[in-house]
């Protein structure tokens, strides 16, 4: 069945607004990019203050290097990447299910969405910050975390959209929200990313969702067009 016209024009605005704010993204992700490897003052400035800061911490109360690390742990890429797995199986034995579709979406997103943190990585190759409080591998822009917990919780939102009422959605961008800054918090906390890490890697992350809702609505396209097409 085709989309009415009055659907098919809201899929178009929305498609362009997606495309706007994740061109938005991408530059700003560009911007702060340049600005690291350039070693801008301001932002060096602010990078290392915020290390610093999760340093002192670290030295001065014997709970924050665990508290901070656990967060990472239970919000981390790791985790998302199990839980998506579960949904990824849950939506394959239930492929009649309405949930289904937009289950598989999540999960795909969050699935493949974790090499673009590692691609970007290997490009930029910054290190770590030496005061880091506990070990970390690989480079340190983006942050992988960042990047992964936004991912989800945009995803997330993204299905919800038009599938619970306003109030249920707002509620639930002010949990993804919250759980957002508190894993950019613990990076920084632990002083195994700079400021400037899980700021790129949030915004990576808008333009990751982006990319992959576009792609999505283009392969429902395809899908309802061979469904439609005669026999």
């Amino acid at each position: 069945m085709t989309s009415s016209p009055p659907r098919a024009g809201r899929v178009r605005r929305n498609s362009r607004a997606d495309i706007v704010t994740g061109a938005i993204a991408a530059v700003l992700v560009c911007l702060i990019a340049v600005a690291v490897v350039a070693g801008w003052p301001p932002l060096r400035a602010v990078d290392f203050a915020g290390a610093a800061r999760g340093e002192r911490s670290g030295v001065l109360y014997g709970w924050w290097a665990p508290l901070w690390a656990t967060v990472s742990a239970v919000l981390g890429p790791v985790t998302l990447r199990v839980a998506a797995v579960v949904v990824l199986v849950w939506a394959l034995f239930r492929r009649r299910s309405a949930a289904a579709a937009p289950a598989v979406f999540v999960a795909g997103t969050i699935l493949l969405g974790g090499v673009v943190p590692v691609a970007v990585k290997a490009l930029v190759r910054r290190p770590r910050p030496e005061q880091a409080l506990v070990d970390a591998l690989d480079s340190s822009f983006p942050s992988a975390h960042a990047f992964g917990i936004a991912t989800a919780v945009l995803a997330l939102l993204a299905v919800l959209a038009g599938r619970v009422g306003i109030r249920a959605w707002r509620a639930a961008a002010l949990v993804g929200a919250g759980a957002v800054a508190v894993i950019c918090v613990a990076r920084v906390a632990l002083a195994v990313h700079y400021v400037s890490d899980v700021a790129a890697g949030v915004c990576l992350a808008v333009v990751w969702v982006v990319a992959a809702r576009l792609a999505w609505r283009a392969l429902a396209r395809r899908v309802s067009a061979s469904s439609a097409a005669p026999g």
